[in-house]
């Protein structure tokens, strides 16, 4: 059965790679491409939250993100090996791509204000005083730790549950997974190209605004 539609497929993968690159240009000194990437992934994830509110069935927060007492039955269950795997994010992990996605936004957020006191600054770092971008780009470099936390916990779960007979992999590169019940009907999905219309017009807006304040 048909799953994940293909722009929740290409932002979980293009986030990983993005993430991955924005770490090395860092790293490297390479600021030009570390803000040209950033704004992409801002991109992403902007489409990402408005894809989580109309977008197909299992991207939809409403659907898949249950109420806290939910995702502790269900971790209490996963430990007695008790826990079934139905479609989409179970409770427990919805709450992690929660997490995820607000952490992504405290470090996208900081960084339009980070500076290195030097050659580059964000393109909001010049309405704040230096002591504020200094102080907010310690929160991005330090926010940068979280993030790597949260998905060194988010990859050892997945990989848990693939150790216990629950294949969380193959459908995020497929799309599909198979079901218990054959009667069991499958999600909702809305046509792909309607997140795409909305990341280039987040990228083409990001990208005209990136090229009048840098």
């Amino acid at each position: 059965m048909k799953i994940w539609d293909g722009f929740v497929r290409v932002y979980h993968w293009a986030q990983v790679v993005l993430i991955a690159a924005l770490w090395w240009t860092a790293e490297e000194g390479e600021m030009v491409w570390h803000q040209w990437l950033a704004m992409t992934l801002l991109a992403f994830w902007l489409t990402r939250l408005g894809w989580g509110l109309f977008g197909s069935e299992t991207a939809r927060f409403s659907l898949f993100v249950k109420p806290p007492y939910k995702a502790i039955q269900y971790g209490r269950a996963l430990l007695q090996g008790k826990a079934s795997h139905g479609i989409g994010h179970d409770p427990l992990g919805a709450w992690m791509i929660v997490a995820l996605l607000l952490i992504l936004g405290v470090q996208m957020t900081s960084g339009l204000f980070a500076t290195d006191e030097i050659f580059v600054e964000g393109p909001l770092a010049q309405y704040v005083s230096a002591d504020v971008a200094t102080f907010i780009t310690q929160i991005h470099h330090m926010n940068f730790n979280v993030l790597l936390g949260l998905a060194a916990i988010h990859i050892a779960a997945v990989l848990i549950m693939q150790w216990r007979g629950m294949n969380l992999i193959s459908p995020m590169i497929e799309g599909r997974d198979y079901v218990r019940s054959v009667t069991q009907a499958g999600p909702e999905f809305k046509p792909v190209w309607k997140a795409w219309v909305l990341f280039a017009v987040f990228w083409i807006g990001l990208y005209i605004w990136f090229r009048t304040v840098l």
